[in-house]
């Protein structure tokens, strides 16, 4: 009598073995990550008016914060004044943080065809009038010039045809808010526009030896070559952190 089992016979398979798959290349978040731009205008003079210098802010706004904390101590006791100031300073991160996110960004379908329309063209052909919407104008030259060409020198502080309005908006708004102390509040506001003109130019230009310095470039570096729908706050990360916008560093390494 002959035994029989009811275990599965295996077999050798002749198929030869199937290559891992390869890892997706990452995306490219940028049209050009060098120190040049594009042709934003067809008008040589709003041309021009683009490109800013990083000591141009410095040049408007120093004289008038020293101005506001001139008023702020003949108005207020200097314990005032600094605590003011430092509300000021506070509501900067705030007003950073708002900015960036609710104006400065778009859709991703908006950012992702801005830059596919931007890639496609000279660097001699003006951009913006070969943008299809005005969401993508607005886009473009608010802040998606910088995110295509993320280290442009020129192109890389706020322009006074934004800095200013925004400014007198704010003062405005401060007079509404804090009568008498609107001085030595708004003093602290200017301050961190100003940290946050000079931080922001110096994450993209100088050297991350510094420990100030290293870990907000890391967070932006984030936000530029990995995912920009999050780590808003440049200055600071104070708002991705209670917000919980903030990214990681998995995240960035897969991309």
């Amino acid at each position: 009598m002959i035994a029989t089992t009811d275990a599965p016979v295996q077999t050798m398979s002749t198929a030869s073995p199937q290559p891992a798959a390869a890892p997706a290349a990452p995306e490219i978040r940028y049209v050009s990550n060098a120190d040049e731009s594009c042709r934003m205008f067809e008008s040589d003079f709003r041309e021009r008016l683009s490109h800013i210098e990083p000591w141009v802010p410095h040049v408007l706004f120093v004289p008038v914060l020293a101005v506001s904390l001139w008023a702020a101590f003949r108005a207020l006791t200097p314990l005032r004044v600094a605590a003011f100031y430092a509300l000021g300073l506070f509501l900067w991160t705030f007003v950073e943080y708002a900015i960036h996110r609710g104006i400065f960004h778009a859709t991703q379908f908006i950012e992702n065809d801005t830059r596919r329309i931007v890639g496609s063209l000279r660097r001699d052909q003006p951009v913006v009038p070969n943008l299809p919407t005005s969401r993508h104008r607005f886009y473009f030259v608010a802040h998606g010039v910088h995110h295509d060409y993320p280290n442009d020198s020129t192109r890389l502080v706020l322009s006074p045809g934004v800095s200013i309005p925004l400014a007198l908006v704010f003062y405005g708004l401060f007079r509404l808010i804090f009568g008498a102390a609107t001085p030595a509040a708004y003093a602290g506001l200017i301050t961190g526009y100003l940290c946050y003109d000079t931080i922001h130019f110096a994450v993209h230009h100088a050297s991350g030896r510094s420990r100030i310095l290293r870990p907000l470039k890391r967070h932006h570096f984030r936000h530029h070559y990995a995912d920009s729908t999050r780590d808003f706050g440049v200055s600071s990360p104070i708002w991705d952190y209670i917000i919980g916008s903030l990214g990681s560093a998995e995240t960035a390494r897969q991309r």
